[in-house]
This record gives C-alpha cells, sequence and structure tokens, in this order.
C-alpha cells in the first residue's frame, strides 16, 4: 500500500509520483519514495519504497522496490525486497524475486519465481545437535 511521508512547505519533499493515465514515460525512473504508474513505461523502475502497478498500466520495464502491487500488465523482471501481488486484473512476463508471492485468482504470471527471505538482524538461528553439545545460536 502506498504511504506518503511528510512534505515542506511547497509539498515536493518526500512526495510519491504519479504517472496517471494516458501518459507515456520511456526512460529510468529511481526514487527514495512510492512510485504510482497508471500510464505507459518503457525503461527501468528502482525505489526504496513501494511500486503500485494500476489497471490501466502498460509496463516494460524492470522493477526494483520494497512491495509492488501489480493490477495492469507488466513486462520485466520484479525484484521486492518485501512482497510482490499480482492482483485479479494483473499480468506479469516475467521472472519474480521476492520474500512473499501473491498471486489473487485471475491475476496471470509467466515467469519464474525466486523466494529470498527477508534479513533481520534480530533473528537468530538455532543450529541442530552435534553430538552431546548444547546447540549454537548465531545471527543471521
Amino acid at each position: 500500500m502506498a504511504r506518503r511521508s511528510h512534505d515542506d512547505a511547497l509539498g515536493v519533499v518526500g512526495a510519491e509520483t504519479v504517472i496517471g493515465a494516458g501518459v507515456s514515460v520511456k526512460g529510468e525512473i529511481f526514487s527514495e519514495s512510492d512510485i504510482i504508474i497508471d500510464g505507459t513505461l518503457n525503461g527501468i523502475i528502482s525505489t526504496s519504497g513501494d511500486v503500485i502497478v494500476g489497471v490501466n498500466a502498460n509496463i516494460k520495464a524492470n522493477i526494483k522496490a520494497g512491495n509492488v502491487t501489480i493490477a495492469g500488465h507488466v513486462v520485466g523482471d520484479v525484484v521486492a525486497s518485501g512482497e510482490a501481488m499480482i492482483r485479479e486484473t494483473g499480468q506479469v512476463q516475467g521472472d519474480i524475486t521476492a520474500s512473499g508471492i501473491a498471486i489473487t485468482l485471475g491475476g496471470i504470471f509467466v515467469g519464474r519465481s525466486h523466494m529470498q527471505p527477508q534479513t533481520n538482524p534480530e533473528v537468530s538461528v538455532v543450529e541442530p545437535f552435534v553430538g552431546i553439545h548444547e546447540p549454537k545460536k548465531r545471527k543471521l
């Protein structure tokens, strides 16, 4: 879900990037905030925020973001450090790499999926017993 951060006096700092229906963009978009696309985009999308692909969107681009929600059409690879979701109207033709992948009934996915664990330094893993020794704990 898109989030809005605090804006400065002019309302531009931390604002979301929105590409509306009927707008065509060719090139690369790099951002630190959320990106909402409901138009046409050819190129690259990279943000530390979230990406929402609207139902009218037609994207030919690789997408790298925190979370990615797709309700339109995407041709390209999707890499999400969090979750990738394909809604019932969404179509993805490309590979998806994420810590969680969800496809709503009706959504179309043609490609390969790769699951990657979210890295959390607070989580410790208990190693199995070796002989009579106590289990060892290690940080991930």
